[in-house]
């Protein structure tokens, strides 16, 4: 495994500008994926809002950011997740994960893994999960490389829209 000559470390607030941006970059990438990703354009500020938000809520939510020296090479971001039915009763479920361009097939990714891992253990949660837009070839064979396998399925529709996909 290459070196990233990086460390992790969790979110703060004064890093939303390049968190946003790097989101923002992926949230366009899961929009070529599929139609029902389309970014929200007009409505920034409540993206913003909404991340901030997790970076500070540290009970419901795990932020990492990937780093070296100052520049952050890839991001992450994950629930916990309650799981009435089941037990164990507590998941942590990758909601955002992205990696620079110039940072990819580099350990990055497995470097934000390792660290969220960590934070896991530290709350006694076991089970992750990752979601991801079904057409998304690159994240599909990223978590099959790494072990993670396929344990629910979620189907979409707009029903606004008359076409058939």
């Amino acid at each position: 495994m290459k070196d990233t000559g990086g460390t992790v470390r969790k979110a703060t607030e004064a890093d939303i500008d390049q968190f946003m941006s790097m989101i923002m970059r992926m949230k366009k990438l899961n929009g070529e994926f599929d139609s029902l990703f389309r970014v929200r354009e007009g409505d920034m500020e409540s993206i913003k809002e909404y991340y901030l938000r997790c970076i500070k809520d540290q009970e419901n939510f795990i932020t990492l950011l990937a780093v070296k020296k100052d520049k952050i090479m890839g991001l992450l971001k994950a629930e916990i997740r309650e799981r009435i039915s089941y037990e164990p009763s507590r998941e942590v479920r990758i909601i955002d994960l992205y990696i620079m361009p110039e940072f990819r097939r580099k350990n990055v990714g497995n470097l934000l893994l390792g660290g969220i891992y960590e934070e896991m253990k530290k709350r006694g949660i076991s089970i992750i999960t990752a979601e991801f837009p079904s057409l998304n070839l690159i994240a599909l064979n990223f978590y099959e490389k790494i072990g993670y396998r396929q344990v629910t399925s979620v189907y979409g529709k707009n029903i606004l829209d008359d076409s058939p996909d």
